[in-house]
């Protein structure tokens, strides 16, 4: 039984903080402040756009409100190694403070919370991308809630059971109690470690199938190199959710089986974690910004045609594209022959010859594939831009002036002839 009475040097308060650990703590409170200012500001963009979409179109998309939860845990998150700040300040670590407790429960609930939003993206992403499903919007919002109270009801289960000792300082930073090692397995890091693996999987599937899709001929060419790009830009995903996890949780699990990591690894992991958010934001907003900062409400049934590889050559963002495939010509002497129109005429005849009906030979077959995306704020710029070249100049433009200044020269002309 842990006696929060009288805590081990280890647990309690430490003043002085060491000297070699402030740039490293400095360190973390800045990537940390990057992360929350980040992770606020998309939270409020995605917010005032779906209110918008909720009163303008009344419907809303279901993977910009997964990506909301998931900033919203990102904030959490940023914020429990924000207020580290509060220890550089006082050049100590007091348990006592008010501040203790409330890092102790942003570290919980945010790196839980990232870890299952990360995890519910990535099932959401197979079930659209590789399934074409999505849950009924009664249902979807269901699940939603029940996520965040099993998040909430897991990061209670401490402080139903100790108050406000649940959080001693571990490390440089307040947690639950190192020997109440059960507690951070059962409360923490399993659903960590299940989160990581379980991303890991689920995108090493997503990639598999679409890379033997791309191999069967599922997808056409044009649509082969796009797709092509779209898988290699998921493996990006948990990627970096696995290396901005990994080095804590394994740290923490190194000092429940009696290997304590060092102060100043703590902080590297700490800054490494807490990036996570600010490495969201950049991610998701590069990758699908098509669905998170659209005018009008993207449709769920869209699957890889939101995702943008921001690596690959960029097309025309508006208007329309065309692309034409041609298959070479091939004989018609067999099976069943669909013609164009019931009766013979000039566009049968282009498209197949003047031979008899059973010798007719396609010549060509052309498939056309036209795609378009939205215009961009980028777009709607350059259009104004050029706009305003070929605008009439006002009565105080170069246009204008030039009129004035002949006007006047006409004026001193007449102004000269005698009477």
């Amino acid at each position: 039984m842990v006696d929060f009475a009288h805590l081990d040097p280890d647990s309690n308060s430490l003043r002085p903080l060491p000297s070699n650990i402030h740039p490293w703590l400095r360190a973390v409170v800045t990537l940390g402040f990057l992360s929350f200012i980040c992770s606020v500001t998309l939270f409020l963009t995605l917010g005032y756009r779906l209110i918008q979409w909720q009163l303008k179109s009344k419907r809303t998309n279901q993977f910009v409100i997964l990506i909301f939860n998931l900033v919203w845990a990102d904030i959490q998150q940023s914020l429990a190694f924000l207020l580290n700040v509060e220890w550089l300040r006082l050049d100590a670590l007091d348990v006592n403070n008010p501040v203790c407790f409330a890092q102790g429960w942003f570290i919980s609930t945010g790196d839980l919370a990232s870890g299952i939003w990360c995890f519910t993206i990535g099932l959401h992403t197979f079930a659209s991308v590789i399934l074409d499903y999505r849950l009924k919007p009664r249902c979807f919002f269901q699940t939603v809630a029940a996520i965040w109270i099993f998040i909430y009801v897991v990061t209670a289960i401490p402080v139903m059971m100790y108050g406000v000792n649940a959080y001693v300082r571990a490390g440089v930073w307040c947690w639950i109690h190192h020997d109440l090692a059960d507690l951070r397995l059962w409360t923490h890091y399993v659903w960590i470690f299940f989160c990581e693996f379980g991303n890991v999987f689920t995108y090493a599937i997503i990639y598999t199938i679409l890379i033997q899709r791309i191999r069967s001929g599922y997808y056409t060419a044009a649509e082969a190199e796009r797709v092509k790009s779209i898988s290699n830009l998921m493996v990006v995903y948990p990627i970096v959710y696995v290396i901005c996890t990994l080095p804590l949780a394994s740290a923490r699990m190194a000092s429940m089986s009696g290997y304590p990591p060092s102060l100043t690894r703590l902080c590297l992991c700490g800054a490494m974690i807490t990036s996570n958010g600010w490495l969201d934001v950049l991610l998701y907003t590069l990758t699908r910004r098509v669905m998170l900062f659209s005018d009008e409400p993207p449709a769920d049934n869209n699957g890889l045609d939101t995702f943008s590889a921001f690596w690959a050559a960029s097309q025309k963002r508006f208007g329309a594209a065309a692309t034409c495939e041609a298959e070479p010509a091939r004989n018609h002497h067999y099976g069943r022959r669909t013609l164009p129109y019931s009766h013979e005429n000039d566009s049968e005849n282009d498209l197949c010859g003047r031979g008899g009906l059973g010798d007719k030979e396609i010549k060509l077959v052309t498939t056309t594939h036209i795609t378009s995306e939205p215009a961009q704020l980028a777009d709607l710029e350059a259009m104004e831009i050029e706009a305003r070249k070929n605008r009439p100049r006002t009565p105080t433009g170069r246009y204008s002036e030039e009129s004035f200044g002949q006007q006047k020269e006409l004026q001193l002309e007449l102004e000269h002839i005698p009477d």
